[in-house]
């Protein structure tokens, strides 16, 4: 009887087993299996009916009772095999038992990364840096990033600082950015990143960018926002869900042009933001209970000249000392 495609594909998935199981990690046949696996949903689904015969393996027993399902022909559910296909699965369930390790060292090499690399911008600088994708990044000041790069997706770690990203569309390799409390995905748009330590906040300029929690231990997650041209969206807790803000999202891109701007920003993102700029840290100090909020657009160079201003524009005072500038807020008298 002659095989049919689902066989065929089988057969060859088997073949691909056997040949890859003793393979090194940068042997030139594992790209040849890669460029197979991933040119039909197909082959995937054919791989994986043999993977599944291998995490099934307990015991050479286990091992013996598969391989009489497999002549029974109901391993893979279908009611008519030949004889040389049953012994090839056959023979494929042994291969599978003897080289489990060829098969996790795959998967080891398909998660080990392609592409990593490392950004730390000085305080007063601006960096831009080109990836191998074509991807652009562009780092504001005291900024902290890490890329790495896989077979099926790139990683960004935006561990301080805030960054635009455009990024070249890859449907195959998402676009994923940690930037601690919250989780950006994407394909290919331009957009910023800012995090700050009570906030992470997300600015697009165009395109689309689902926005989401890092992590969460509830059974319901809560829900992953999308943004869209102009839509900015901020995220205050790891497990809480990200809310739309009314901030201007051309302001995240401000940086770009040696501008900081501010709208009804509270004295802890104002201090944390500045303090990106300056060689002293501007620690905001809470001397009373009222919130204090400044909306204001300045050049990065007129830094110092702001904060000594900060007193004319809120109920605030400097107060310098040897490792830092503070922000106190004054009582309001009644």
């Amino acid at each position: 009887m002659p095989l049919n495609h689902t066989d065929k594909l089988r057969e060859v998935a088997i073949g691909w087993f056997i040949r890859i199981k003793d393979a090194e990690a940068d042997d030139p046949l594992r790209s040849k299996f890669e460029q197979w696996l991933m040119a039909n949903t197909a082959h995937q689904q054919a791989y994986a009916d043999v993977s599944k015969v291998w995490a099934s393996f307990d015991s050479t027993r286990d091992l013996e009772k598969l391989a009489d399902i497999a002549d029974q022909d109901a391993f893979f559910q279908q009611s008519a095999r030949s004889k040389k296909i049953k012994n090839a699965i056959a023979g494929a369930l042994a291969a599978v038992a003897i080289g489990m390790a060829g098969l996790l060292g795959f998967q080891t090499w398909h998660a080990q990364p392609v592409m990593q690399m490392v950004a730390q911008v000085e305080t007063g600088k601006m960096q831009s840096q080109r990836l191998e994708d074509g991807t652009l990044m562009t780092m504001n000041t005291g900024t902290d990033i890490e890329v790495t790069y896989y077979r099926d997706r790139r990683l960004v770690t935006l561990k301080r600082g805030e960054a635009i990203f455009e990024v070249a569309r890859d449907e195959s390799r998402p676009f994923i950015i940690d930037s601690g409390k919250a989780k950006i995905t994407v394909l290919g748009t331009r957009f910023a990143v800012n995090r700050l330590q009570k906030l992470v906040r997300v600015s697009v300029d165009h395109g689309t960018v689902k926005v989401e929690p890092q992590h969460t231990d509830s059974a319901t997650p809560p829900s992953a926002l999308i943004l869209h041209d102009g839509e900015v969206a901020e995220v205050k807790q790891e497990a809480t869900k990200p809310i739309r803000s009314h901030q201007q999202a051309a302001d995240a891109f401000a940086f770009e042009k040696g501008m900081v701007v501010f709208e009804q920003a509270d004295l802890d993102e104002i201090a944390e933001t500045l303090s990106r700029y300056r060689k002293l840290p501007l620690v905001a100090e809470k001397s009373a209970p009222q919130q204090v909020h400044i909306s204001s657009m300045l050049k990065t160079n007129a830094i110092e000249t702001f904060i000594h201003q900060m007193p004319e524009m809120a109920p605030v005072q400097i107060v310098p000392t040897a490792t830092a500038t503070l922000i106190k807020s004054k009582p309001v008298n009644k």
